[in-house]
């Protein structure tokens, strides 16, 4: 029986490296070897518990964490088509049960068996040596594209479905709150889209200073300077839409004063706990449009070509790497917040023979 490395979440604060068999493979299952992972905050909030999934019990321990990665093909199923050994890959964050009537017209998204990679109800990550996928949730790494940027699909992709929620159009100023890989990957995005000016908020100098390295327009410390004023600096009489990447419950309340009646708000943040107040008939009376994003429905494709066609690269986002065996130590330091912080990075050694 052939064994692989798992990083493996018995509960919160207990992850352990242990030995665990390679599973096999169904007819259209495919085995990756995983390259690269690149370390969440959702991670390191199951890892620590406390992540909101955790305290309702929709994770279940143990399980084995890790949703942004890319890597190669190691093996594959008897009825794959697609791919072949060696083929550099990544893969969706969820894995839909392929047989029901949502699968059956190719929206995975609704399938109700639905499992979440690496997460809730979860299917098993990659912070492990090997990823099982189906075919089905497999999409191929373009040769110009490194390994390090196809860890970065995910984040990326579901910074453009906030974008996409947020109906970004030619000409419109955007606001994005959050300085952390989906804020920033946002504001890159949302100019990419069309907008005018994109305006990002945050606390850290150093981060704003990347922000407006990677493609933002202006930065507001929101230390420094009353939010409202600063973004009516910018935007008089409001911005047009805003992507709320914070997860700060303060940011969140405050955008209903920065945005114009009849704006957009995409919120792609989790809170980790209830708003103690919404102010409803604010929302209402402005006729502003909120949605809500918690994942990257649809999104790769696009990401994966914006990549091959040199328009987006978001490896400048990567400010650390850590070699698999330091797992812990690496979610450690994600946890401390330091200053440089952005993306962290799992490295595992590709296979020899």
């Amino acid at each position: 029986m052939q064994t692989m490395r798992v990083a493996r979440l018995f509960a919160p604060n207990d992850l352990r490296l242990v030995e665990m068999p390679i599973p096999e493979l169904r007819p259209r299952d495919l085995l990756c070897r995983v390259v690269r992972c690149g370390i969440c905050g959702t991670d390191c909030a199951i890892y620590t518990g406390e992540f909101s999934g955790v305290k309702s019990g929709a994770v279940h321990f143990p399980m084995t964490l890790g949703h942004e990665w890319s890597g190669t093909v190691a093996a594959a199923g008897s009825e794959v088509t697609r791919f072949r050994v060696g083929d550099r890959v990544v893969g969706d964050t969820g894995v839909s049960c392929g047989q029901c009537t949502a699968c059956l017209l190719g929206d995975w998204g609704n399938c109700p068996q639905a499992q979440a990679v690496g997460t809730v109800n979860a299917w098993d990550g990659a912070y492990a040596e090997y990823i099982v996928m189906p075919e089905r949730h497999l999409f191929h790494l373009p040769l110009n594209v490194s390994l390090d940027a196809g860890a970065m699909v995910e984040p990326a992709a579901t910074a453009l479905y906030a974008v996409v929620r947020a109906e970004v159009r030619t000409g419109d100023t955007v606001l994005v709150h959050g300085t952390g890989p989906i804020g920033l990957c946002a504001a890159k995005l949302a100019k990419l889209s069309g907008a005018s000016r994109v305006i990002v908020t945050g606390r850290r100098e150093s981060k704003l200073q990347l922000a407006l390295s990677f493609g933002a327009d202006a930065a507001i410390d929101t230390t420094r300077e009353p939010l409202a004023e600063a973004v009516a600096g910018h935007a008089a009489g409001g911005v047009d839409k805003i992507i709320e990447a914070s997860g700060a419950v303060e940011l969140f309340a405050d955008s209903f004063g920065c945005i114009r009646p009849g704006g957009v708000i995409s919120v792609v943040a989790f809170y980790e706990r209830p708003l103690p107040e919404f102010d409803i008939d604010r929302l209402v009376f402005s006729g502003t449009t909120l949605h809500a994003v918690a994942g990257s429905l649809g999104q790769y494709p696009a990401v994966l070509k914006l990549m091959e066609a040199g328009l987006f690269d978001p490896t400048l986002l990567i400010t650390a790497h850590y070699p698999f065996e330091d797992v812990v130590q690496a979610l450690n330091d994600w946890g401390a917040k330091p200053e440089h912080r952005v993306k962290s990075m799992l490295d595992l050694p590709p296979e020899t023979d």
